[in-house]
């Protein structure tokens, strides 16, 4: 088992190389961040796609009540709204996706390859990915994940310490 971390500052590429990395392998489940573009050519919300079935779920919906730059530190903690969403930055989040992509992982016991876009705050928190990813771990699969390069300090401790783990920054080539 070995566990790759794709990290980097937001906008550097993460997701990016990523996706590219999976579809380089061909091999395992991915459970991928797939941006969606306002008019305002700004990112509005976030579809989760299953590969490869490529099944698409409603994942994060931009809150236009936010700014991510000028809230505060209470407005960005991740906390459970009612309705089956939470709140996590600058975004409402539901909470089913994350149910699903559970649910798809104990579907395909045969994958070896596990690949999350991505593990952050929300996990750090005890949420979202969380289960999915210690199942995993616990399951012996080899892990990929993309997280912020500020959160895997925080993500680290929650890594077996018997593991292999290997961190990419992508803003290096």
């Amino acid at each position: 088992m070995k566990i790759t971390i794709f990290t980097g500052p937001r906008g550097a590429g993460k997701s990016t190389r990523f996706i590219h990395e999976y579809r380089s392998h061909g091999d395992g489940l991915c459970f991928f961040s797939l941006k969606k573009w306002g008019a305002d050519g700004k990112v509005c919300a976030y579809d989760l796609v299953l590969y490869p079935k490529n099944e698409t779920l409603p994942f994060f919906v931009k809150d236009p009540e936010v700014d991510m730059e000028t809230a505060s530190k209470e407005t960005l903690a991740v906390r459970d709204l009612t309705e089956g969403l939470m709140h996590s930055c600058s975004y409402f989040v539901h909470v089913a996706a994350f149910d699903r992509a559970l649910q798809y992982y104990k579907e395909h016991p045969e994958a070896k390859e596990i690949w999350i876009d991505e593990i952050g705050r929300i996990e750090v928190a005890g949420k979202g990915f969380r289960r999915l990813l210690m199942t995993a771990i616990a399951d012996g699969k080899d892990v990929f994940f993309v997280a912020r390069n500020n959160f895997v300090p925080k993500l680290l401790p929650l890594l077996p310490s018997d593991v292999s783990v290997d961190v990419v920054d992508v803003t290096t080539l």
